[in-house]
Protein backbone atom coordinates (compact mmCIF):
# COMPACT_ATOMS: atom_id res chain seq x y z
CA UNK A 1 0.00 0.00 0.00
CA UNK A 2 1.32 3.24 -0.57
CA UNK A 3 1.45 6.44 1.37
CA UNK A 4 -1.02 9.30 0.75
CA UNK A 5 -1.78 12.14 3.28
CA UNK A 6 -5.76 13.69 2.59
CA UNK A 7 -6.34 16.84 4.41
CA UNK A 8 -9.64 18.18 3.66
CA UNK A 9 -11.47 21.69 5.01
CA UNK A 10 -9.31 21.31 8.36
CA UNK A 11 -9.74 23.66 10.99
CA UNK A 12 -8.13 23.61 14.58
CA UNK A 13 -9.60 26.39 17.32
CA UNK A 14 -7.69 26.49 21.20
CA UNK A 15 -10.09 27.98 23.98
CA UNK A 16 -7.74 30.42 25.96
CA UNK A 17 -8.94 31.54 29.40
CA UNK A 18 -7.50 34.13 31.25
CA UNK A 19 -7.96 35.20 35.31
CA UNK A 20 -8.78 38.68 35.05
CA UNK A 21 -10.87 42.07 36.26
CA UNK A 22 -8.34 42.93 39.42
CA UNK A 23 -5.48 45.68 39.27
CA UNK A 24 -3.49 43.89 41.75
CA UNK A 25 -2.66 40.65 43.43
CA UNK A 26 -3.86 41.64 46.74
CA UNK A 27 -6.90 43.22 45.41
CA UNK A 28 -7.83 39.60 43.56
CA UNK A 29 -7.31 37.65 46.94
CA UNK A 30 -10.16 39.81 48.77
CA UNK A 31 -12.41 39.23 46.30
CA UNK A 32 -11.83 35.75 45.92
CA UNK A 33 -12.61 33.89 43.12
CA UNK A 34 -11.21 35.23 40.12
CA UNK A 35 -12.85 36.34 36.86
CA UNK A 36 -12.10 33.95 33.77
CA UNK A 37 -12.14 35.05 30.25
CA UNK A 38 -11.95 32.96 27.58
CA UNK A 39 -10.99 33.75 23.91
CA UNK A 40 -11.11 30.97 21.02
CA UNK A 41 -8.09 30.98 18.86
CA UNK A 42 -8.35 29.63 15.23
CA UNK A 43 -4.78 27.74 14.80
CA UNK A 44 -6.15 26.51 11.30
CA UNK A 45 -9.04 27.75 9.25
CA UNK A 46 -10.40 25.61 6.24
CA UNK A 47 -7.26 24.03 5.24
CA UNK A 48 -6.97 21.22 2.61
CA UNK A 49 -4.05 19.66 0.61
CA UNK A 50 -2.92 15.93 -0.11
CA UNK A 51 0.13 14.72 -0.54
CA UNK A 52 0.92 11.81 -2.54
CA UNK A 53 3.71 8.66 -1.98
CA UNK A 54 7.57 10.10 -2.89
CA UNK A 55 6.90 13.38 -2.08
CA UNK A 56 8.86 15.80 0.07
CA UNK A 57 6.54 18.78 1.18
CA UNK A 58 8.21 21.71 2.61
CA UNK A 59 5.93 24.14 5.20
CA UNK A 60 6.95 27.78 6.27
CA UNK A 61 5.58 30.86 7.27
CA UNK A 62 5.97 32.74 10.67
CA UNK A 63 5.39 32.10 13.96
CA UNK A 64 2.02 32.02 14.51
CA UNK A 65 0.93 31.00 11.37
CA UNK A 66 -0.21 27.13 12.35
CA UNK A 67 2.69 25.30 11.13
CA UNK A 68 3.45 23.13 14.46
CA UNK A 69 -0.41 22.75 14.58
CA UNK A 70 -0.91 21.11 11.52
CA UNK A 71 2.02 18.46 12.29
CA UNK A 72 0.67 17.91 15.26
CA UNK A 73 -2.79 16.76 14.11
CA UNK A 74 -0.74 14.73 10.49
CA UNK A 75 1.00 13.12 13.51
CA UNK A 76 -2.34 12.10 15.72
CA UNK A 77 -1.52 13.51 18.67
CA UNK A 78 -4.05 16.30 18.57
CA UNK A 79 -7.83 16.07 16.35
CA UNK A 80 -9.04 18.78 14.04
CA UNK A 81 -12.30 20.92 15.17
CA UNK A 82 -13.60 20.34 11.92
CA UNK A 83 -12.53 18.72 8.87
CA UNK A 84 -11.03 15.55 8.34
CA UNK A 85 -7.50 14.15 7.47
CA UNK A 86 -7.24 10.58 5.76
CA UNK A 87 -3.56 8.83 6.13
CA UNK A 88 -2.54 5.64 4.79
CA UNK A 89 0.55 4.22 6.16
CA UNK A 90 2.27 4.51 9.31
CA UNK A 91 3.39 7.95 10.80
CA UNK A 92 6.89 8.71 12.45
CA UNK A 93 7.04 12.10 13.71
CA UNK A 94 9.51 14.59 15.27
CA UNK A 95 8.19 17.51 16.38
CA UNK A 96 10.61 18.84 18.70
CA UNK A 97 14.07 17.76 19.40
CA UNK A 98 14.27 14.52 21.32
CA UNK A 99 10.90 14.64 22.19
CA UNK A 100 10.48 10.99 20.68
CA UNK A 101 13.32 10.04 22.96
CA UNK A 102 13.31 8.16 26.68
CA UNK A 103 15.31 10.22 28.91
CA UNK A 104 17.24 7.72 31.20
CA UNK A 105 17.51 5.16 28.23
CA UNK A 106 20.46 4.84 26.73
CA UNK A 107 20.87 5.91 22.90
CA UNK A 108 20.55 2.01 22.06
CA UNK A 109 17.63 1.44 24.23
CA UNK A 110 16.14 3.86 22.46
CA UNK A 111 16.51 2.42 19.03
CA UNK A 112 15.42 -0.94 19.97
CA UNK A 113 12.36 0.76 22.11
CA UNK A 114 11.30 2.66 19.04
CA UNK A 115 11.90 -0.44 16.57
CA UNK A 116 9.46 -2.37 18.70
CA UNK A 117 6.88 -0.18 18.63
CA UNK A 118 6.92 0.19 15.19
CA UNK A 119 6.99 -3.38 14.61
CA UNK A 120 10.34 -4.35 13.58
CA UNK A 121 11.36 -8.15 14.74
CA UNK A 122 14.66 -8.87 16.72
CA UNK A 123 16.23 -9.43 13.56
CA UNK A 124 15.38 -6.72 11.76
CA UNK A 125 16.25 -4.46 15.09
CA UNK A 126 20.28 -5.88 15.00
CA UNK A 127 20.60 -5.34 11.69
CA UNK A 128 19.37 -1.76 11.32
CA UNK A 129 20.70 -0.59 14.94
CA UNK A 130 24.55 -0.62 13.72
CA UNK A 131 23.52 1.90 10.36
CA UNK A 132 21.25 4.10 13.17
CA UNK A 133 24.55 4.34 15.83
CA UNK A 134 26.61 5.10 12.85
CA UNK A 135 24.43 7.76 11.65
CA UNK A 136 24.18 9.58 14.14
CA UNK A 137 27.58 10.23 15.31
CA UNK A 138 27.48 9.19 18.82
CA UNK A 139 30.23 7.22 19.33
CA UNK A 140 30.68 6.20 22.93
CA UNK A 141 28.05 7.50 24.20
CA UNK A 142 24.82 5.39 22.35
CA UNK A 143 25.11 3.23 25.80
CA UNK A 144 24.89 6.78 27.66
CA UNK A 145 21.85 7.83 29.12
CA UNK A 146 19.82 10.27 26.50
CA UNK A 147 19.49 13.01 29.76
CA UNK A 148 23.12 13.28 29.24
CA UNK A 149 23.35 14.06 25.75
CA UNK A 150 23.13 17.76 24.29
CA UNK A 151 20.39 18.79 22.26
CA UNK A 152 22.31 18.12 18.88
CA UNK A 153 22.95 14.65 19.73
CA UNK A 154 19.65 14.17 20.46
CA UNK A 155 18.51 15.52 17.62
CA UNK A 156 20.85 13.64 15.51
CA UNK A 157 19.90 10.56 17.32
CA UNK A 158 15.95 11.25 16.90
CA UNK A 159 16.40 12.03 13.48
CA UNK A 160 18.46 8.73 12.74
CA UNK A 161 16.27 6.28 13.88
CA UNK A 162 12.94 8.30 12.55
CA UNK A 163 14.87 7.45 8.91
CA UNK A 164 15.74 3.92 9.30
CA UNK A 165 12.66 2.66 11.01
CA UNK A 166 9.95 1.46 9.28
CA UNK A 167 7.83 4.51 8.43
CA UNK A 168 5.66 5.16 5.69
CA UNK A 169 5.52 9.53 6.35
CA UNK A 170 8.43 10.79 8.22
CA UNK A 171 7.71 13.88 10.02
CA UNK A 172 10.43 17.18 10.89
CA UNK A 173 9.90 20.14 12.90
CA UNK A 174 13.27 21.91 12.81
CA UNK A 175 14.84 18.89 13.74
CA UNK A 176 18.00 19.59 11.27
CA UNK A 177 18.70 22.90 12.59
CA UNK A 178 20.38 20.92 15.79
CA UNK A 179 23.41 19.68 13.53
CA UNK A 180 25.97 20.96 11.61
CA UNK A 181 26.75 21.46 8.53
CA UNK A 182 27.63 17.84 7.26
CA UNK A 183 24.89 15.91 9.37
CA UNK A 184 22.38 18.52 7.43
CA UNK A 185 23.64 17.45 4.26
CA UNK A 186 23.93 13.78 5.15
CA UNK A 187 20.10 14.32 6.44
CA UNK A 188 18.72 15.47 3.63
CA UNK A 189 20.41 12.82 1.16
CA UNK A 190 18.76 10.44 3.50
CA UNK A 191 15.27 12.11 3.22
CA UNK A 192 15.57 12.14 -0.77
CA UNK A 193 16.72 8.31 -0.41
CA UNK A 194 13.50 7.71 1.87
CA UNK A 195 11.51 9.57 -1.17
CA UNK A 196 13.12 7.52 -3.89
CA UNK A 197 11.26 4.54 -1.99
CA UNK A 198 7.99 5.84 -2.06
CA UNK A 199 7.97 7.50 1.45
CA UNK A 200 6.42 10.68 2.30
CA UNK A 201 8.56 13.16 4.08
CA UNK A 202 7.09 16.39 5.53
CA UNK A 203 9.46 18.79 6.91
CA UNK A 204 9.04 22.29 8.52
CA UNK A 205 12.10 24.96 8.45
CA UNK A 206 12.60 28.55 9.34
CA UNK A 207 15.69 27.92 7.01
CA UNK A 208 14.09 28.64 3.46
CA UNK A 209 17.53 27.23 1.76
CA UNK A 210 17.06 24.33 3.30
CA UNK A 211 13.34 23.98 2.27
CA UNK A 212 14.55 24.73 -1.32
CA UNK A 213 17.28 22.29 -0.84
CA UNK A 214 15.61 19.16 0.45
CA UNK A 215 11.59 19.29 -0.83
CA UNK A 216 9.97 19.35 -4.39
CA UNK A 217 7.03 20.93 -2.89
CA UNK A 218 6.55 24.16 -0.30
CA UNK A 219 3.05 24.95 1.37
CA UNK A 220 3.18 28.69 2.82
CA UNK A 221 0.84 29.02 5.56
CA UNK A 222 -0.53 32.26 6.74
CA UNK A 223 -2.83 33.29 10.03
CA UNK A 224 -4.10 29.44 9.99
CA UNK A 225 -4.81 29.36 6.13
CA UNK A 226 -2.52 28.35 2.98
CA UNK A 227 -1.36 30.80 0.73
CA UNK A 228 0.49 29.42 -1.77
CA UNK A 229 1.11 25.87 -2.65
CA UNK A 230 3.91 24.99 -5.28
CA UNK A 231 7.52 24.48 -6.42
CA UNK A 232 10.11 25.37 -3.50
CA UNK A 233 11.90 28.00 -5.03
CA UNK A 234 8.54 29.88 -6.45
CA UNK A 235 7.00 29.79 -2.76
CA UNK A 236 10.09 30.97 -0.44
CA UNK A 237 10.82 33.61 -2.68
CA UNK A 238 7.33 34.95 -2.48
CA UNK A 239 7.15 34.44 0.80
CA UNK A 240 10.51 35.98 1.62
CA UNK A 241 9.43 39.24 -0.65
CA UNK A 242 6.28 39.46 1.64
CA UNK A 243 7.98 39.03 4.63
CA UNK A 244 10.39 42.15 3.89
CA UNK A 245 7.30 44.32 3.02
CA UNK A 246 5.27 43.83 5.94
CA UNK A 247 8.20 44.21 8.05
CA UNK A 248 9.41 47.77 6.13
CA UNK A 249 6.10 48.72 6.61
CA UNK A 250 5.47 48.02 10.26
CA UNK A 251 9.70 49.68 10.60
CA UNK A 252 8.23 52.96 8.91
CA UNK A 253 5.39 53.16 10.36
CA UNK A 254 7.45 53.19 13.83
CA UNK A 255 10.01 54.88 12.45
CA UNK A 256 7.97 57.82 11.45
CA UNK A 257 6.08 58.57 14.57
CA UNK A 258 7.42 61.48 15.21
CA UNK A 259 6.36 65.11 16.16
CA UNK A 260 5.18 67.30 13.26
CA UNK A 261 3.88 70.55 12.40
CA UNK A 262 4.17 74.05 14.61
CA UNK A 263 3.90 73.92 18.41
CA UNK A 264 3.83 77.62 18.25
CA UNK A 265 3.24 78.20 15.01
CA UNK A 266 3.33 82.53 16.33
CA UNK A 267 6.57 81.97 16.98
CA UNK A 268 7.98 80.10 13.18
CA UNK A 269 7.16 77.65 11.12
CA UNK A 270 8.97 74.60 9.29
CA UNK A 271 7.05 73.94 6.07
CA UNK A 272 8.72 71.09 3.80
CA UNK A 273 11.93 68.88 4.28
CA UNK A 274 12.83 68.18 0.73
CA UNK A 275 15.59 65.95 -0.80
CA UNK A 276 17.34 66.40 -4.15
CA UNK A 277 20.19 64.51 -5.95
CA UNK A 278 21.10 65.09 -9.56
CA UNK A 279 18.78 68.48 -9.90
CA UNK A 280 15.70 66.23 -9.34
CA UNK A 281 13.12 66.06 -6.16
CA UNK A 282 13.11 62.75 -4.75
CA UNK A 283 10.29 60.53 -2.74
CA UNK A 284 10.66 58.07 -0.36
CA UNK A 285 14.55 56.36 -1.77
CA UNK A 286 17.42 57.76 -2.80
CA UNK A 287 20.59 56.49 -4.95
CA UNK A 288 23.53 55.67 -2.48
CA UNK A 289 26.80 57.59 -3.14
CA UNK A 290 25.21 60.11 -5.50
CA UNK A 291 25.41 64.11 -4.58
CA UNK A 292 22.44 64.69 -2.16
CA UNK A 293 21.07 68.07 -0.70
CA UNK A 294 18.48 67.88 1.49
CA UNK A 295 16.80 71.40 1.90
CA UNK A 296 14.35 72.42 5.16
CA UNK A 297 11.96 75.40 4.15
CA UNK A 298 10.00 77.52 6.58
CA UNK A 299 9.70 80.96 8.02
CA UNK A 300 10.41 82.96 11.61
CA UNK A 301 7.34 84.92 12.60
CA UNK A 302 7.88 86.45 16.38
CA UNK A 303 10.54 84.16 17.96
CA UNK A 304 11.19 84.68 21.87
CA UNK A 305 14.66 85.49 21.47
CA UNK A 306 17.40 83.95 19.01
CA UNK A 307 15.78 81.06 17.45
CA UNK A 308 17.63 78.46 16.24
CA UNK A 309 17.26 75.28 13.61
CA UNK A 310 18.60 72.48 14.75
CA UNK A 311 18.99 69.01 12.28
CA UNK A 312 19.51 65.32 12.93
CA UNK A 313 20.14 61.94 11.33
CA UNK A 314 18.74 59.42 12.52
CA UNK A 315 19.14 56.01 11.44
CA UNK A 316 16.03 53.36 11.93
CA UNK A 317 18.16 51.11 14.43
CA UNK A 318 18.39 53.76 16.48
CA UNK A 319 21.61 55.26 15.82
CA UNK A 320 22.07 58.96 15.70
CA UNK A 321 24.31 59.60 12.44
CA UNK A 322 24.56 63.43 12.43
CA UNK A 323 23.58 66.25 13.97
CA UNK A 324 24.56 70.25 14.04
CA UNK A 325 22.89 73.35 14.57
CA UNK A 326 22.98 77.03 13.00
CA UNK A 327 24.28 78.64 15.72
CA UNK A 328 27.33 76.16 15.73
CA UNK A 329 28.15 77.95 12.82
CA UNK A 330 27.73 81.34 13.74
CA UNK A 331 24.68 81.69 11.57
CA UNK A 332 20.66 83.34 12.70
CA UNK A 333 17.67 83.34 10.70
CA UNK A 334 15.80 86.53 10.25
CA UNK A 335 12.37 87.26 12.52
CA UNK A 336 9.54 87.59 10.50
CA UNK A 337 11.53 86.33 7.15
CA UNK A 338 11.10 83.09 5.32
CA UNK A 339 14.60 80.63 5.45
CA UNK A 340 15.76 78.11 3.36
CA UNK A 341 18.75 75.81 4.76
CA UNK A 342 20.03 73.50 3.08
CA UNK A 343 22.48 69.49 3.94
CA UNK A 344 24.56 69.09 0.90
CA UNK A 345 26.12 65.16 1.32
CA UNK A 346 28.70 65.48 -1.39
CA UNK A 347 30.03 62.92 -1.51
CA UNK A 348 26.75 60.93 0.18
CA UNK A 349 28.28 58.04 2.03
CA UNK A 350 25.06 56.97 3.50
CA UNK A 351 24.92 53.12 3.66
CA UNK A 352 22.23 51.46 2.62
CA UNK A 353 19.64 51.86 5.35
CA UNK A 354 16.11 53.35 6.75
CA UNK A 355 17.01 57.08 7.93
CA UNK A 356 15.12 59.89 9.24
CA UNK A 357 16.13 63.26 8.99
CA UNK A 358 14.66 65.36 12.04
CA UNK A 359 14.03 69.82 12.26
CA UNK A 360 13.36 71.53 15.07
CA UNK A 361 12.79 75.07 15.56
CA UNK A 362 13.83 75.98 19.05
CA UNK A 363 13.79 80.07 20.46
CA UNK A 364 13.90 80.87 24.51
CA UNK A 365 10.92 78.73 25.25
CA UNK A 366 11.76 75.68 23.75
CA UNK A 367 10.10 74.13 20.61
CA UNK A 368 8.82 75.88 18.24
CA UNK A 369 8.40 74.18 15.50
CA UNK A 370 9.38 70.60 14.01
CA UNK A 371 9.45 68.37 10.87
CA UNK A 372 11.01 64.97 10.01
CA UNK A 373 11.64 63.52 6.81
CA UNK A 374 11.96 60.12 6.23
CA UNK A 375 14.12 58.12 3.00
CA UNK A 376 15.68 54.87 2.63
CA UNK A 377 19.22 54.37 0.78
CA UNK A 378 19.05 51.97 -1.86
CA UNK A 379 22.70 50.49 -2.89
CA UNK A 380 22.73 48.36 -5.76
CA UNK A 381 26.37 47.79 -5.39
CA UNK A 382 27.26 47.62 -1.78
CA UNK A 383 30.56 47.85 -0.70
CA UNK A 384 32.43 44.84 1.18
CA UNK A 385 33.01 44.63 4.66
CA UNK A 386 30.07 45.95 6.26
CA UNK A 387 27.71 49.22 6.20
CA UNK A 388 29.02 52.66 5.81
CA UNK A 389 27.65 55.05 8.28
CA UNK A 390 28.56 58.80 7.11
CA UNK A 391 32.37 59.38 7.12
CA UNK A 392 32.41 63.03 5.31
CA UNK A 393 30.51 65.72 7.64
CA UNK A 394 27.76 67.19 5.71
CA UNK A 395 27.85 71.12 4.52
CA UNK A 396 25.27 73.49 5.71
CA UNK A 397 24.20 76.72 3.94
CA UNK A 398 21.42 79.33 4.77
CA UNK A 399 19.59 80.77 1.85
CA UNK A 400 20.94 78.19 -0.82
CA UNK A 401 21.07 79.23 -4.66
CA UNK A 402 18.94 76.83 -6.04
CA UNK A 403 16.10 77.14 -3.39
CA UNK A 404 13.54 78.35 -5.98
CA UNK A 405 14.32 75.43 -8.20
Amino acid sequence: MSASVRVIDVSKSFVLARHGGHSSMLEALRAGKPNVVQREVRALQDVSFSVQSGERVGVIGRNGAGKTTLLSLLAGIAQPTSGSIEISGKVHAMLTIGAVLREEATGRENILLDATVYGLSQEEIDARTPTIVDFAELGEFIDKPVRTYSSGMKGRLAFAIGAFTSSDILIVDETLSVGDATFSRKATARMKQLTGEGQIVIVVSHSLSSIVDICDRCLWLENGRIVMDGAPLDVTRAYASAVDRADEAELKQKFQRVASGASRPDSGMIESVGIRQEGNAMDASIRARVPTEIVVRGHLARPEGKADLELSLLRVDGRHIWRDRLSAHDARLQPATPFSVTVRMDPMVLGSNLFRLDATLRDAKGVSAALSRVFEVVDDDPPVGGRPMLYAWPEVVIGDAEEGK
